[in-house]
């Protein structure tokens, strides 16, 4: 690396080691004078996974929460409970009758706009010229297809349900790969996603299984990642095995999945396991068009499935499992013969494509 590609690599890692000392010493701090065992963070520091693993494993609290949004977009959920449960200038009685029963756990993170059937099958009908579309309404078939082709080494874009709220993806708006081949990581950064080569790419694993895998601390939930927040180093005898998602310093960014909180994804991930006997999927954000964010609405996961140019090999998009059409250039140019005698056609392409028209 040139000579200041150096300097910033040297300062951003001496950033982070005054960040995890300072931290520590801070949180240990408020550990012993308030003799709390629970600990909870939140402000957009706790996206600093590398911290949040040490904290969680280091100090010795037996529960750590970190919300899926503990940057500036979380404040919306904050100013919601607020209002439900926390403003005194409401009448007390007002609140105590209008407002619905207090949190008992954790928000789900699946809280962004549910898409209708017409959202889906516009988004489709729209780019129909370059669609292969199926129609499975079975989630074990639709699991079964999504696993068979991770594990031929395919590229899956998956779409279902409401979309994650905060930076990470968790099973709705994801792209999964094979975490056992390693060459999956060069090609998802390069072609799939356009980005530096370097970058890491997280597990979603089985939650019981976690511990197995990774040095999650003694006496840790094995639930102890379910929003993609804290970073665990890799059991040595395991990295071999999954070395898509164990980063150069054998560390891996997790997400730890259970059967309660996305049903669905925790069949994909356990029919994974039981046919390759590893307990996780490489998962990263559904988005392959440079400089735009997570995929949010129908049109935009085909739209970046459609971009990808094919390094993505399938989409399920809700109950559609879909490919890429072999293109009939005939048609979609208008062409068409008829006894010899050539003739034009309306072309079934689109008058404009790609990103500005999905």
């Amino acid at each position: 690396p040139a000579k200041v590609a150096l300097e910033a690599i040297s300062l951003a890692a001496r950033m982070q080691e005054d960040l995890e000392d300072v931290a520590m010493d801070f949180v240990r701090h408020f550990k012993e004078k308030t003799g709390e065992t629970n600990l909870c963070l939140a402000g957009g520091v706790a996206l600093n996974s590398v911290l949040n693993g040490r904290l969680s494993r280091e100090l010795g609290f037996e529960n750590t929460f970190i919300p899926p949004y503990p940057g500036d977009d979380g404040i919306a959920i904050g100013c919601c409970a607020y209002g439900l449960y926390g403003n005194t200038n409401l009448d007390e009685a007002d609140r105590a009758r209008n407002a619905p029963p207090v949190w008992e756990g954790p928000l789900s993170p699946y809280m962004g706009p549910a898409p209708t059937e017409a959202d889906v099958r516009m988004a489709i009908e729209r780019a129909s010229p370059w669609l292969e579309v199926e129609t499975v309404r079975k989630d074990e078939v639709r699991i079964d297809r999504i696993v068979t082709e991770l594990e031929a080494g395919g590229i899956v874009g998956l779409y279902q349900g409401r979309s994650e709220m905060g930076p990470r993806a968790l099973g709705h708006r994801s792209i999964l790969a094979d975490p056992r081949t390693k060459s999956v990581v060069r090609f998802m950064n390069e072609i799939v996603k356009k980005r530096e080569s370097f970058r890491p790419f997280a597990p979603s694993v089985l939650a019981e299984e976690a511990p197995a895998w990774f040095d999650l601390g003694d006496g840790a939930d094995i639930n102890v990642s379910p929003y993609m927040s804290i970073t665990a180093n890799v059991k040595e005898d395991k990295r071999k095995l999954i070395p898509a998602v164990t980063h150069i310093d054998g560390s891996s960014r997790l997400q730890t999945v259970t059967k309660e909180s996305d049903p669905f994804y925790y069949e994909v991930i356990s029919k994974f396991f039981r046919r390759t006997k590893v307990p996780m999927v490489l998962n990263t954000s559904f988005n392959t068009i440079p400089g735009e964010p997570i995929v949010e609405t129908p049109s935009d996961a085909v739209r970046s499935f459609l971009n990808s140019m094919g390094s993505v090999d399938m989409l399920i998009l809700g109950d559609y499992v879909i490919t890429r059409k072999v293109p009939d250039v005939k048609a979609l140019l208008g062409e068409g013969r008829m006894q010899g005698t050539q003739l034009l056609q309306a072309a079934t392409a689109p008058k404009r494509s790609g990103p500005v028209f999905f």
